[in-house]
């Protein structure tokens, strides 16, 4: 059994290492991951019964019939909270393409064209953080490029304003519950609630933000140099009423802020609120629309075929990371690692840190799902740092994402800046690195003045 563990978890390591570096092998990391996490429960099963055991499940009496067990009550529950992620990103994505393609962010091209290359820094870092704090980064990213592309003509410039849109996304991402694909899976999890987590990284993150934008403005020289024409679709179909995009706009953001009283007061999982207000928008929309052709509006538009295509990678990815990394917790792997943690370090700030670091080598994604599994969350112990909306739980988000940004391989929003404007690990490592390791810096000490 022994055996067994190490080569599951030697096959989530090297498969870890390899989506690590997809940038040089150009390697899908979504067919690494799906091959990751059937390979490690191949492997599981061979000595399905013995873990079953040493995990303390209940006396199925099962004799012969283990396999069963583990495929009807065990690795459900880890594709079932991978799709509940899923579900709920696949509705918050859709509802932010119904409003891009019915114009209702084309007024943020004008607010940005100014000539001043530190204001518009702050301009573009603001808009990119409120928009983050309700829908996940990645898309937020994509989103947020096109719009810069359209106003900045220097490809110099384009790459620094890159980086202060991944960053002020992953921090705007990170303080709200659904903000991030890391800190949505704390909340699924249920060991943080929207409310007190939000109120417990708002300031750390707010100083981390004010701090990187700070130091990154000093390598702005001169005057933007904006785009004389803006490239956009500005079909009859696409356009509503000023009227109509504003309406869209409040329902959008109003349904994304709703979602947590509907999940508080119904109990339901999280993504049913999200597909509850995707419902209501595209009613609304349809309605706006109704003499025109939708089929049209997303066939047009350049924005929606971009996001589709990462989010389809991105789907298959995180389900086959959820198996990978379970498939390391039930062969026991991940509790022995948290038992020689709380042994030998016993401190949650340099677990953070641990884990921000590893993240920035590995993506974060897999590592927020092995530190969610390493400790148990305290039911009793209202002053450990383990209880709902303990101190753990918000270090563990904070810190992977601000860790998993000092190398843009650390995340996947990182990996979407990189590849959309060309940005070398080197020119990064060079010029935004020890920036972003400030940041994190100023962030983690406001967080234990705070905390």
């Amino acid at each position: 059994m022994l055996l067994t563990t190490i080569i599951i978890v030697a096959i989530v390591l090297l498969g870890c290492l390899m989506m690590s570096s997809v940038q040089i092998s150009n390697i899908n990391r979504a067919a690494v991951a799906m091959f990751c996490g059937v390979s490690a429960w191949v492997v599981y099963m061979l000595h399905g019964s013995d873990f079953l055991a040493l995990m303390g499940y209940p006396d199925y009496n099962l004799i012969g019939q283990e396999k069963d067990f583990i495929a009807q009550h065990v690795i459900v529950k880890y594709w079932g909270e991978a799709c509940q992620v899923i579900l709920f990103l696949i509705a918050t994505n859709t509802i932010v393409e119904i409003m891009n393609n019915n114009g209702v962010f084309d007024s943020l091209t004008r607010w940005l064209r100014t000539r001043h290359s530190r204001r518009f820094l702050w301009a573009l870092s603001a808009i990119t953080f409120l928009i983050s704090a309700n829908v996940d980064n990645l898309t937020t990213v994509v989103l947020m490029m096109s719009i810069m592309g359209q106003v900045v003509a220097s490809h110099r410039q384009r790459v620094v304003y890159s980086c202060v849109i991944l960053i002020s996304a992953i921090l705007g991402g990170s303080f709200t519950v659904i903000g991030d694909m890391t800190s949505l899976m704390l909340w699924v999890h249920g060991v943080v609630t929207p409310s007190a987590y939000a109120g417990g990284l708002i300031l750390p993150v707010l100083a981390s933000l004010v701090v990187f934008n700070l130091l990154v403005s000093r390598l702005l020289v001169g005057n933007v140099e904006v785009s004389s024409i803006l490239g956009r679709y500005d079909g009859d179909d696409s356009l509503l009423r000023p009227w109509q995009k504003v309406m869209l706009l409040v329902l959008g953001l109003a349904g994304l802020w709703s979602i947590p009283t509907f999940h508080t007061v119904t109990k339901l999982p999280p993504f049913l609120g999200a597909l509850c207000v995707l419902a209501l928008i595209w009613l609304v929309e349809s309605m706006f629309n109704f003499k025109r052709s939708g089929n049209r509006l997303f066939i047009q538009h350049k924005y929606i075929r971009n996001t589709e295509f990462i989010g389809m990678r991105i789907i298959l990815y995180f389900l086959g990371v959820s198996l990978a990394v379970g498939a390391v917790v039930e062969c026991g792997a991940l509790s022995y690692v948290g038992e020689q943690l709380t042994t030998h370090i016993h401190n949650v700030y340099a677990y953070g840190a641990i884990i921000g670091v590893i993240s920035s080598l590995v993506d974060n994604i897999p590592f927020v799902m092995a530190g969610l599994n390493l400790f148990e969350q305290e039911l009793t112990d209202t002053a450990s740092d383990f209880v709902q909306n303990g101190t753990y739980w918000q270090l563990l988000s904070f810190c992977s994402a601000l860790g998993g940004s000092l190398f843009f391989v650390g995340t996947l929003a990182g990996h979407a800046v990189a590849e959309l404007e060309r940005i070398s690990l080197a020119w990064y490592f060079r010029n935004i690195f020890w920036r972003v390791l400030l940041a994190w810096a100023v962030g983690m000490g406001v967080f234990y003045i705070t905390h």
